[in-house]
């Protein structure tokens, strides 16, 4: 879990669902027998945790900056460094990514443009397995601040738009990160907008924000994109 105490806490007052809820649907639907458990930085024993037991691993998104300093993002990265040593399949949804790409010495830094509720026209530069099946052109749901400046280890851009680079994927282990999310439903980001939608009044008039609240519907019911495909073709293929 990305979240730290009071992210989780916001998303109860928001009535919504925790991100990592929505992992664990996906992986039941591929594993009806997969054991799922969710580790919080912020609740469990990070120090003492049995990280060999598990076989995959997947990192949700989050609601910082990983650039600053705190000890939420000193916890995550102690994580995220102990799960790299076991050289196992690993996935990263938007913070996920910036964890991890901070742990391999990439840089993290605040976009030049921001992206509300969805990432769109994101273009697939290379072969993956992990887009088989999918539009070369894409909108995604998508909500962050922050983006992958630049790589200085040994990933590679495999997805990206005019904001920013969208996907990238180890080039000798099994982790790919996306800076989208294919997990979360449009609507769920929609949800969590409207919660805090006197913040987007100030980047929005009403009209518009109303009007993105029914894009992100739209998006979702419509699945044009197959939101989900990414993640379901790598837990296939690991």
């Amino acid at each position: 879990n990305g979240m730290d105490k009071l992210h989780d806490l916001e998303h109860e007052k928001a009535n919504s669902q925790y991100q990592y809820t929505y992992f664990k649907e996906i992986i039941n639907q591929i594993d009806l027998n997969a054991e799922v458990r969710v580790l919080h930085t912020y609740l469990d024993d990070i120090n003492n945790f049995t990280y060999d037991d598990y076989d995959v691993f997947m990192w949700t998104g989050g609601l910082g900056n990983i650039y600053l300093s705190n000890q939420h993002n000193q916890n995550q990265l102690y994580v995220c460094e102990k799960i790299l040593k076991l050289d196992k399949p690993l996935w990263g949804s938007c913070w996920g990514l910036q964890v991890i790409a901070t742990c391999y010495g990439d840089k993290i830094a605040q976009a030049g443009k921001f992206e509300f509720g969805f990432a769109e026209n994101v273009e697939i530069l290379k072969n993956h397995y992990v887009y088989e099946n999918k539009k070369n052109y894409f909108t995604a749901p998508g909500h962050h601040y922050d983006h992958l400046d630049t790589i200085n280890s040994e990933f590679e851009v495999i997805a990206q738009n005019e904001i920013s680079i969208q996907a990238i994927s180890h080039k000798n282990k099994k982790i790919f990160c996306s800076q989208y999310h294919p997990e979360l439903p449009f609507n769920f980001i929609g949800k969590l907008m409207n919660y805090w939608k006197k913040n987007y009044l100030k980047i929005f008039n009403n009209n518009e924000f109303e009007n993105r609240l029914v894009l992100l519907s739209q998006l979702e019911q419509q699945n044009y994109f197959n939101r989900k495909l990414e993640i379901e073709n790598w837990l296939r293929n690991i």
